[in-house]
């Protein structure tokens, strides 16, 4: 069975290890929150960079990164008859269609929707309810299937409706023995990777695939094998031909500056700058909210898989762009450096608040939906109803997250991360007599005070 080979350095897969140290550095002074990365070169694990308490074996969140299988499960079902590209919609899910659909929302076809040109208006990405298929399509179309680009990710879970419509079962179920199964990505177990899905059952396509980094990779090196693995057919090769080339102009014809978000859409991927950007060659991307990333490079024949928690998705790719893809361009490094960089690989961590020593101010306090319990060695903050542990000056681990907090100069200090996602906290609290400010940061968070007061 075909397995990514692990290597002891990096230029042993053609990538420097001064590039990777060079990508570590950038990240570092960037600030930004990279958790898990996989960097591939001819089908070899150039470098695994895991930075604690997170690590390249656990589920995260992959956000949109999801539509990428979604789509796959569509592929699948095409190479299997059971669809077409040129499906109607109406023709798989006629109940779910109003008394008297338009033209246009009857035309919507299975391409139009992988190709988020499916023409519904924006109202439609914002539904809920018990039934999500009749409220997206109560909205209808403001613009004519085929004709226009708008980003839809409850499109993308009409996807899933006909895909389990036609096969009977929800597309992780079908993805199982497909793909999840020979690319090794089950759990210890022998599990499926988890799935949200809608009120009726139905996996919400556009969202809520939970896969690790390590996961992420097979899939990666699958796509540029062009769909072979252990030297078989995998993934549908007319799928893969028309997923990852430009289906549909997302600039909307508006090209007057060169991003990642502009160059094209294909099937649930995004087309890479490639050759506009100096010395950038990635062709083709899945990716994710907070910079979930599968990066496909055909010239290099390379892939870098991700999973973090930045928010700024274009300074992220910048960085990997610069540096990791950048890095099988170089000269080998020294044994010197290359001996700096798997020291520098074990102690990648992020850093939690130093406890001074100081006593804390011991109380409970409470306000704008907030309370905070704070005795000699331990802080229990309820926020918003969830309710987080935070110990004095040693990170306590909770069932999804770790948490410490600490005195520093007479503030309170409490830092969280969630292991399983992006979402960190990164609160300061001031206190003043017998009232205390409250002041939220981090990943997610809306970065702002609140005003709480001592029972």
């Amino acid at each position: 069975m075909q397995a990514l080979e692990a290597v002891r350095f990096p230029e042993e897969a053609g990538v420097s290890s001064q590039g990777i140290l060079d990508y570590i550095a950038a990240r570092e002074a960037a600030g930004l929150e990279h958790h898990a990365i996989w960097v591939l070169r001819h089908g070899k694990v150039a470098c695994r960079l895991a930075y604690a308490p997170y690590d390249d074996h656990t589920p995260h969140m992959l956000f949109s990164l999801s539509k990428s299988f979604c789509s796959a499960a569509a592929g699948f079902a095409v190479a299997e008859g059971l669809l077409d590209w040129d499906t109607r919609l109406i023709d798989v899910l006629p109940e779910k269609f109003p008394e008297h659909p338009s033209a246009w929302l009857q035309s919507i076809t299975l391409h139009h929707l992988l190709t988020m040109g499916s023409g519904l208006k924006p109202e439609s990405d914002q539904v809920g309810g018990e039934d999500w298929a009749r409220a997206i399509l109560a909205h209808d179309c403001d613009h004519e299937p085929g004709t226009h680009f708008h980003y839809n990710s409850h499109g993308t879970y009409l996807v899933s409706c006909m895909v389990q419509r036609v096969t009977g079962m929800p597309i992780r179920d079908y993805l199982t023995p497909r793909l999840f199964a020979p690319l090794g990505m089950l759990g210890a177990d022998g599990s499926a990777p988890a799935w949200d899905t809608c009120p009726a059952g139905v996996n919400v396509g556009g969202w809520g695939l939970w896969l690790s980094c390590a996961q992420l990779a097979p899939f990666g090196q699958c796509l540029l094998q062009k769909g072979v693995w252990d030297g078989k057919q995998l993934l549908p090769r007319q799928w893969l031909d028309r997923a990852t080339v430009m289906q549909i102009d997302n600039g909307n014809g508006d090209h007057t500056s060169v991003h990642d978000w502009n160059q094209g859409y294909g099937y649930q991927f995004w087309m890479c700058r490639g050759d506009a950007a100096p010395g950038c060659t990635p062709r083709y991307r899945g990716d994710g909210m907070f910079s979930q990333f599968v990066i496909v490079d055909e010239k290099r024949d390379m892939v870098v898989c991700t999973v973090s928690g930045v928010g700024d998705i274009g300074k992220a790719l910048d960085l990997i762009y610069t540096h990791l893809f950048a890095a099988a361009d170089m000269e080998a490094a020294s044994p010197t450096v290359q001996a700096e960089l798997q020291q520098k690989l074990q102690t990648l961590a992020y850093p939690w608040p130093k406890h001074d020593g100081s006593a804390l101010p011991a109380g409970v306090y409470e306000g704008e939906g907030v309370t905070m319990t704070v005795k000699p060695d331990q802080v229990v903050a309820d926020l918003t109803n969830q309710v987080f542990t935070f110990g004095v000056g040693s990170v306590d681990e909770g069932k999804d997250y770790v948490a410490c907090c600490a005195m520093q100069s007479g503030e309170m200090k409490l830092a969280l991360r969630y292991l399983r996602g992006p979402f960190t906290l990164d609160a300061t609290c001031r206190f003043t007599g017998d009232a205390a400010e409250l002041t939220l940061a981090g990943v997610g968070q809306d970065g702002r005070t609140l005003r709480l007061t001592k029972k």
